[in-house]
């Protein structure tokens, strides 16, 4: 049986994006331990594709991408290969690392604000989504993912202490406790 070829693109990113890249969208082989396929994603991929060229065109804008320095090879199909191109300019691998780092923050955001609403500590969620999502100290650190939160969380919506218990338990009381009182002053009469 012949083995079927895989055309990739070499994308470059932030070590945590290529961490997701392949928690999310892995799609190993004999000859590929690493390789991140998008068909699963039918948004991300066609966003991808749209990406592609074939000159590989100089971009002044990202002369040297330091912050991304990792490499995720995506597969892409053949005929993307010969119909759109097989290289990615700079300001494309920034935009599409962009919208991945949204997607990772958005998850993380919800994944730690629903832990730590039933009363998970942030320390032991942080902890907990590290290990759900295969992050190691080097590839987003806790005291990266700690200061991200702290700056981008929304804390008007619960207060330091309290839980989805404690906001449940205000609202029931805060509705059940003046309509009691006034049934038991009736029955007192």
């Amino acid at each position: 049986m012949k083995k079927k070829s895989r055309f990739v693109v070499w994308l470059p990113c932030k070590p945590y994006v290529k961490q997701f890249l392949l928690h999310e969208f892995n799609d190993p082989d004999d000859d590929w331990s690493e390789i991140v396929n998008l068909s699963r994603d039918r948004e991300l991929k066609s966003d991808f594709i749209s990406m592609l060229d074939k000159n590989g065109r100089y971009d002044n804008r990202y002369r040297k991408l330091y912050r991304y320095s990792a490499m995720v090879p995506v597969e892409i199909g053949k005929d993307d290969f010969y119909r759109y191109g097989w290289t990615i300019a700079n300001s494309e691998a920034v935009r599409f690392g962009v919208k991945i780092e949204r997607r990772i923050k958005h998850i993380l955001f919800l994944y730690l604000d629903t832990s730590v609403g039933m009363g998970v500590p942030l320390s032991e969620a942080i902890r907990r989504f590290q290990n759900q999502y295969g992050y190691t100290e080097d590839s987003w650190s806790y005291d990266t993912i700690r200061r991200e939160y702290n700056r981008h969380a929304k804390h008007e919506r619960m207060h330091v202490g309290s839980t989805i218990f404690d906001l449940i338990h205000a609202k029931i009381i805060g509705e059940l406790v003046p309509h009691m009182r006034q049934f038991h002053m009736k029955e007192d009469l």
